[in-house]
């Protein structure tokens, strides 16, 4: 059913280093199953409508997903920002419909 497994953002945090520089980083929930599949013509279609471009649906149980505004797959380490959050009715599933961010910026 899971071909892969993808990490959710739970708070952002910042430290401050000797120098007394303020560096951000992010703390993850990691190692949530999840099936990931290509977007369809029709995701495509509706992401191009409301101004983005659908890369990638990424399908989950509704407990695992926090409301996070973007989620890493862990098999490539690419970064989706999350554009549209479906959860059919009477499904314990959560659809995430992504796109993907440029390489290395989270």
């Amino acid at each position: 059913m899971w071909n892969r497994s993808i990490s959710l953002p739970t708070r952002k945090v910042t430290e401050q280093n000797e120098n007394g520089f303020r560096k951000e980083r992010w703390e993850f929930i990691c190692g949530i199953p999840a099936s990931l599949k290509d977007a369809t013509r029709q995701d495509e279609i509706v992401g191009n409508q409301s101004g983005y471009q659908a890369s990638v649906i990424a399908e989950l149980m509704a407990c695992n997903y926090n409301g996070g505004s973007f989620f890493v797959d862990e098999t490539t380490g690419d970064v989706y920002d999350i554009r549209r959050v479906f959860r059919p009715d009477k499904s314990m599933m959560v659809q995430l419909t992504g796109e993907r961010r440029e390489r290395g910026t989270i």
